[in-house]
């Protein structure tokens, strides 16, 4: 009797989805670091050097300007969600024509590239964080967040956002090429009116009902209250932001069931 050499026992779609994620994860850590001398050591230099100019060019109004935290300690708290949740919709708009020569492979799907830029990202973000408060402490700040569960209860909404709307906008460039240019734009606008580089409380009364609607507002401020003792936002809430998350990836998956099959056909 012959042993048959090849296991026939069948995977479930978890662990196919597993296998190919890995595999589509090992994929990106090469050709997005590969190529580069200084490797992944870029990863890290460009919010260096974002937190390091914004620190110096809105470091001179001093602690007022910040809520009373101290201006690197500031745009570090909401300059890291903002910058982690540009990555994630960039890659994920474009994790499907990046991938499209691979999709002749049954096993391969666009959720499995999906779930692999972000899985990239969100690892990305944990070293860089970690760094930037290791940073922030040997220079004599105190970057230790003040909430913990509260920072990363936040941080959580904002990967379910940041992953929805990936998702959404990658089903849209597909449908509509020219909505890539336009999503390309409103990313730098969209950092103004975010309040990454600013509290709040500093916009003006009558203006401060239009900022509220957006989530990001919510999850930047919730992230420096979490972050910084005595920072307080009382107009901000989790349960808007956590809602509106919970709506965006019920609409994504909605989305993305109604056309994977047209996403690898493009």
């Amino acid at each position: 009797m012959f042993k048959p050499i090849l296991n026939q026992t069948p995977r479930s779609p978890f662990q196919v989805l597993r296998d190919v994620t890995f595999g589509l994860l090992i994929r990106e850590l090469k050709t997005r670091f590969g190529s580069y001398r200084l490797g992944y050591v870029w990863a890290l230099i460009d919010p260096l050097l974002m937190i390091s100019a914004f620190s110096l060019i809105f470091g001179m109004r001093g602690h007022s300007g910040f809520g009373g935290a101290p201006a690197p300690l500031f745009i570090t708290a909401s300059y890291l969600p903002f910058l982690f949740f540009r990555n994630v919709v960039n890659k994920l708009q474009s994790a499907v024509n990046a991938n499209m020569g691979l999709f002749c492979y049954r096993q391969v799907t666009p959720f499995a590239t999906f779930v692999a830029r972000f899985i990239l990202e969100a690892i990305i973000g944990l070293v860089v964080g970690c760094v930037l408060v290791l940073g922030l402490l040997w220079l004599g700040f105190d970057a230790i967040p003040n909430d913990p569960l509260q920072v990363v209860f936040i941080f959580l909404l904002l990967m379910t956002f940041s992953f929805s709307l990936g998702v959404v906008f990658c089903i849209l460039i597909n449908l509509v090429n020219e909505a890539d240019k336009f999503l390309n734009l409103i990313m730098m606008p969209l950092m103004f009116i975010s309040c990454v580089m600013y509290p709040l409380a500093t916009v003006p009364v009558q203006f401060q009902h239009w900022f509220i609607w957006n989530p990001l507002v919510h999850a930047v401020e919730l992230m420096r209250s979490g972050w910084i003792a005595g920072y307080v936002s009382p107009d901000v809430s989790w349960t808007y932001l956590a809602s509106l998350t919970l709506v965006l990836l019920t609409f994504a998956m909605s989305c993305y069931r109604l056309s994977h099959r047209r996403l690898i056909a493009s």
